[in-house]
């Protein structure tokens, strides 16, 4: 039997990628890829141009949604998260821990170049990208204990090590 909540926490730490889920002005959908990291608290940070299309949807609105989860799974055993959240953009005095801590991750697909790390750190410092933080409200992961899919509620924060 899985401790769901323990593998919550193994596919947030072993993934890179989130898919967020923003809804425009006019009520359509739209969905992007992002890399991530996260805090202890387990509210995610990604890192965008100001301009971009989720990046306005999450001005106008807080509620988002995104998943986690490896693609490289097998045919109908895949596990990943479903987690609804409040989205913003960074306030200023959060930015150099945020920072250190989106540049100091051990991302599991390879760290951040040196060069990309110098030209988005000064993209930042121009205001050219910009950090948004996602916190989550609400956490679901498919259960791989259950016979049927069965999608289960979990918390993040019981997980901390």
């Amino acid at each position: 039997m899985k401790d769901l909540n323990k593998l919550a926490k193994e596919i947030v730490l072993n993934n890179q990628y989130l898919t967020l889920n923003t809804i425009n002005g006019g009520g359509k959908p739209w969905s992007c890829i992002l890399a991530y990291t996260f805090d202890s608290n387990f509210n995610f940070y990604f890192v965008s141009l100001p301009s971009s299309g989720h990046s306005k949807h999450i001005e106008k609105s807080e509620d988002v949604a995104f998943t986690i989860f490896d693609s490289t799974q097998g045919f109908s055993i895949g596990v990943g998260l479903q987690i609804e959240a409040k989205a913003k953009r960074l306030h200023e005095e959060k930015i150099p821990e945020i920072t250190k801590t989106y540049f100091e991750r051990k991302y599991p697909y390879g760290d951040i170049s040196n060069d990309f790390t110098v030209g988005l750190k000064k993209f930042l410092n121009e205001g050219i990208y910009i950090f948004y933080q996602l916190t989550p409200t609400r956490i679901w992961i498919n259960d791989p204990n259950a016979n049927t899919d069965k999608r289960v509620e979990i918390s993040l924060k019981e997980t901390r090590t």
